[in-house]
């Protein structure tokens, strides 16, 4: 008989460490792979598989965790789900039943325990296959394919006027036009949210309008998210933010996860733009995120506050290694230097982008500056490091379109993470 293939997720190697010491006496034969980006299990499952057992380690025991869990067994249900945790996750029964897990291990969880329960989870797998076409969400539009769980990015910073709303829909451009993928910008800033505003767009529907659907059905709710959204003529959909700041109060945590993973399902790449405040819901993004970019202004308040944002996001477990840094607005001869500024941060910033012009053109066009003015410095210090984020085949191209007619007194500065 074929080794049983076990795929273990968690942004941790330790998990798959002993699943692999576990099981290298097992009377079963066992083939191991292991998944650190949650963002990416979707490829690592259709490039690497079909897999007999997955084991969801406890960086998935979060609300959003175990609904990802759901999808994918909704997508495979001939492959064995297997948790282990370290707490009980902060979810209902019921949402732990319906990840469809076959067995639920408390970790510290010693090897013989670990190896009794993958023995069982493979005697009841069954041959993994890909999801019928039936059973994948319909295509919004003629051509438009569903690509399975998009990539998600989070702008986040700890003040306010910091150009979150600036980078995400740059960010958003920049995927949709050098990508050709699907890109949808959802706007968590509940109370008052800008994109709209910021890209000149009248939307029929918000967030709010998606949320108050009549059927509960997670299935139906992604089939028909993209109705609620609008579309800029870059290419890029937008998820409002409410009408009415009172609306914010009627949306829960729980709500952002079914939001946010229906988008994931319709576009490739999802921008989530946040407030400058770590609420719940905001927390249930950064949770979901691949990477999440965190961005402060050049001022001693700003500066500061990025560094108390960074050291809570430490304690909520956030990976560092996703974690991204944008110096905005930054000017010469306003009485703090920008190398003491990037001494402070060690892991160094993505970007660090200047005042320009072009950008406040590029708001009165409602446009992103990078598509209004692709050759502008500032242009090019943000697709510097936004290419980073792409295949190794497209940045020299990004280069190449993005170079600006001459240099500045700014230069993106970036560290090796």
């Amino acid at each position: 008989m074929s080794a049983r293939k076990i795929l273990v997720l968690d942004r941790s190697e330790a998990l798959a460490d002993q699943v692999r010491a576990a099981v290298a006496d097992s009377s079963t034969a066992f083939e191991l792979s292991s998944c650190l980006r949650v963002g990416t299990v979707g490829e690592v499952l259709e490039e690497e598989g079909p897999f007999d057992v997955l084991v969801a380690g406890p960086s998935l025991g979060t609300r959003s965790g175990l609904a990802r869990l759901r999808l994918i067994h909704e997508e495979l249900p001939g492959m064995s789900l297997v948790l282990a945790f370290s707490r009980r996750p902060d979810a209902s029964l019921r949402d732990i039943v319906r990840t469809g897990a076959v067995d639920l291990l408390q970790l510290p969880v010693d090897d013989g325990e670990l190896t009794e329960a993958l023995e069982r989870a493979a005697s009841l797998a069954g041959v993994a296959q890909p999801s019928s076409p039936a059973a994948a969400p319909v295509p919004a539009a003629a051509g438009a394919e569903a690509t399975g769980p998009g990539t998600l990015y989070t702008i986040a910073s700890a003040t306010g006027g910091c150009g979150k709303t600036f980078y995400a829909t740059n960010l958003a451009y920049f995927l949709t036009r050098y990508t050709q993928k699907r890109v949808c910008i959802v706007d968590l800033d509940l109370q008052f949210g800008e994109v709209s505003t910021a890209l000149r767009l009248r939307p029929k529907y918000t967030i709010f309008d998606a949320l108050q659907r009549e059927d509960t059905d997670e299935g139906v709710l992604r089939e028909h998210i993209e109705e609620y959204c609008v579309q800029h003529e870059t290419g890029v959909h937008v998820l409002a933010a409410p009408r009415e700041p009172s609306e914010a109060d009627r949306i829960s945590p729980p709500d952002v996860t079914r939001i946010l993973e229906a988008v994931r399902q319709r576009f490739d790449y999802v921008i989530v733009d946040t407030p400058p405040a770590l609420a719940e819901t905001v927390l249930v993004a950064f949770d979901m995120s691949d990477m999440l970019y965190v961005m402060a202004t050049l001022d001693l308040p700003s500066v500061r506050n990025m560094s108390v944002f960074l050291s809570t996001l430490e304690r909520l477990k956030v990976p560092t290694e996703n974690i991204r840094l944008v110096l905005n607005k930054a000017e010469s001869d306003v009485g703090i230097d920008i190398d003491q500024v990037t001494k402070l941060f060690p892991q160094g910033f993505e970007s660090v982008l200047p005042y320009a012009k072009e950008v406040s053109r590029s708001i009165n066009l409602g446009m992103p500056v990078m598509a209004a003015s692709p050759t502008a410095e500032i242009s090019s210090l943000m697709a510097g490091g936004m290419k980073l984020i792409l295949p190794e085949a497209l940045q020299s191209r990004v280069v190449a379109e993005t170079t600006p007619k001459k240099q500045g007194l700014f230069r993106r500065r970036s560290k090796a993470q």
